[in-house]
Formats: structure tokens, sequence, C-alpha cells
């Protein structure tokens, strides 16, 4: 605190007493931003949990393109959609970017479905397919872009 103290008066000296306090108040925030408690993220700009990601509007508009993206790579004949979120991430950067881990699975209804939510899943053994997904889902809002950077199921 004493050498926090010393540089705050030098740095008076050298310049104005307004600026040096501004430099002083954000290197304060930046510093209880990353040391905070348990509840904030560790590194400002890093990905955060969404804690309800059935009702976050953004989250899932990225998850709806990414199924549509899926489902267009995929050489199934039948559409798949999202069985379960099992982990969602906002990362704030010149955009918003999605992180999911989900588990989708394959439907009754073939390609191209128009409606996916009302399709039902596979119940036969033979035909069932769940598989757990990572997207990764680049939006910016206000340009009205979105794009899928990185898909990869097991």
């Amino acid at each position: 605190m004493a050498a926090a103290a010393a540089g705050a008066a030098e740095c008076a000296a050298m310049a104005g007493a307004r600026v040096c306090l501004q430099l002083l108040a954000a290197a304060l925030l930046f510093a209880g931003a990353v040391l905070g408690g348990e509840d904030r993220p560790r590194l400002v700009g890093g990905p955060v949990d969404i804690d309800n990601p059935t009702n976050d509007e953004g989250l899932q508009r990225a998850l709806q393109f990414a199924m549509e993206e899926y489902n267009k790579a995929s050489n199934d004949v039948y559409s798949s959609r999202v069985v379960r979120i099992i982990s969602a991430k906002r990362q704030i950067v010149s955009g918003i970017k999605y992180i999911m881990k989900v588990e989708i699975g394959r439907t009754t209804c073939p390609k191209p479905a128009t409606d996916l939510q009302s399709c039902a899943f596979h119940d036969a053994p033979q035909m069932a397919k769940r598989t757990i997904c990572t997207f990764v889902v680049y939006t910016v809002p206000w340009l009205n872009q979105t794009k899928l950077l990185e898909s990869s199921c097991k």
C-alpha cells in the first residue's frame, strides 16, 4: 500500500491529480474484477457461464443457427435437434461468442425439416442416435452477422 501511495503522489506531481485519480480508480476496478469473489469471472473478457440457457434469447438464436449448420453439413437423411444443453458460456469480444456443449438426437423428420421442435426423436434403438456436440457461434447482432466457428461431435 505504501508503494501505491508513493506512486500516486509521484503521478500527481507529474500529471494532473484528476488524471491520476482516474487511472488509480480504473486500476482498482480492474483488480477488483480479477481478484473478486467466486461469482465473478476471473478474467475480464473471459467466457462466463449462462445461468439459465433455456431463457437466454441470444443463446437460443446461436444454438438454432448451429443446429441449422449441423443439419446442412450432416449426411444423415433425418434432421437432428437438441435434446439438452449440457453447458453454455458467453464471451464478449468484438461481438458475442457463445460456447455450447449439447446433446443432440436424430428426429423422425426427414431433411429439410422446417419446424424441428415439433419433430419427435426416434424410439427404435437401430434408428435412435444421440451425440454430444460442442458448438462455438460468433454473433455481431448490430451487424446482423452470425458465424459457426467450431462444430465438433463425439
